[in-house]
């Protein structure tokens, strides 16, 4: 399910940061419906959370203290494969609409609307997705306590990109054959840093081919493509299929 929510602003200013604070907003939004108890469900246990988002910046200027916007709205891009999670946030946003929430740089976000979008599927094995977040892959060294991550600028990216989302879908319940079948490699893609919760996350945004069975595609399509996916990362659109 993909849910398209668009979000007018007081003012043109949001932080580098948004990410944060749309999480707020999932959580509050949640929290208001019977009784708390999907909060609950979807922000307590260890568990990947079954979504992603994307927020679509129109003529969007990045500055070292902030994000300026041509206009005083944008949108956000809600995706899950998960029936159940899509219908619980569904209502949730409803229960919204019409409501506005705070926002850094004295600014507030008032829900206008929620619309449900019609979602595309594969049917074939290769596919061209284009990155509407950023798609954020990362290894976490145990020995030292940190993360690494990868970006198409990364020396053999294609190869740990293959790595990281087999080891992702084989945790998801795919088979191990299917799982490592998966390549994906950059098309015409861009390294980007970005900023959450004070750190300084390597990414990349563009577009990939993806091989692999059709069903890992459109899952993939469905749940997010990589690390940190609930956090406001890895949501892709379908932009061809087949050779």
């Amino acid at each position: 399910m993909r849910i398209q929510l668009k979000f007018s602003a007081k003012n043109n200013k949001l932080p580098l940061d948004y990410r944060r604070v749309f999480l707020s907003y999932f959580k509050y939004s949640l929290s208001q419906i019977a009784n708390g108890k999907y909060y609950e469900k979807y922000y307590f246990p260890k568990n990947r959370r079954p979504f992603t988002f994307a927020l679509r910046l129109p003529k969007a200027d990045f500055l070292c203290d902030g994000i300026t916007l041509d206009e005083n709205e944008f949108t956000l891009t809600f995706s899950t494969g998960d029936s159940m999670a899509g219908f619980v946030f569904m209502s949730a946003f409803i229960a919204q609409k019409g409501k506005s929430f705070r926002a850094p740089f004295e600014n507030a976000y008032l829900l206008q609307s929620v619309v449900q979008l019609p979602e595309r599927t594969v049917t074939s094995d290769t596919a061209i997705v284009k990155m509407l977040s950023p798609l954020c892959l990362r290894d976490h060294d145990k020995e030292n306590n940190r993360d690494i991550y990868y970006s198409s600028a990364s020396e053999n990216f294609p190869e740990h990109a293959s790595r990281i989302l087999a080891q992702q879908l084989i945790a998801d319940g795919f088979s191990e054959d299917m799982a490592c079948s998966l390549r994906i490699v950059p098309v015409k893609c861009k390294k980007t840093v970005v900023k959450h919760y004070n750190c300084s996350i390597e990414c990349t945004l563009g577009e990939f081919a993806i091989n692999t069975d059709k069903s890992v595609i459109n899952y993939l399509l469905q749940f997010g493509i990589g690390s940190r996916k609930s956090a406001g990362f890895g949501l892709a659109e379908l932009v061809a299929e087949g050779n």
